[in-house]
């Protein structure tokens, strides 16, 4: 559960250094929004195994989705045609 808060630290204080940085909190970003959904997804997890413990199949088809969007946001947003834009690529041009 720790790692919920983690992220949603890293989350709070982006917006604030982007608030510095840039003069906006969010920007609408892809990765800011996928990182957005990938807390989402987590969080749904959560609740999901906190309200229906005896389900717990479908908390881990959840928990399995919400790993695939973490996946999505770490390695999928570069190849998205709006990330060619965005201040969050990480690929190495000269």
């Amino acid at each position: 559960m720790s790692w919920l808060c983690f992220l949603t630290f890293g989350l709070l204080f982006g917006a604030l250094w982007a608030k510095e940085a840039w003069g906006h909190y969010w920007t609408w970003d892809p990765k800011e929004t996928w990182a957005f959904i990938t807390w989402m997804g987590y969080l749904v997890y959560i609740h999901r195994r906190y309200q229906k413990p005896s389900k717990y199949v479908s908390a881990l088809w959840i928990l399995a989705l919400a790993f695939v969007i973490l996946l999505v946001c770490w390695f999928g947003v570069n190849y998205l045609p709006s990330a060619q834009f965005s201040v969050h690529t990480y690929s190495m041009q000269p």
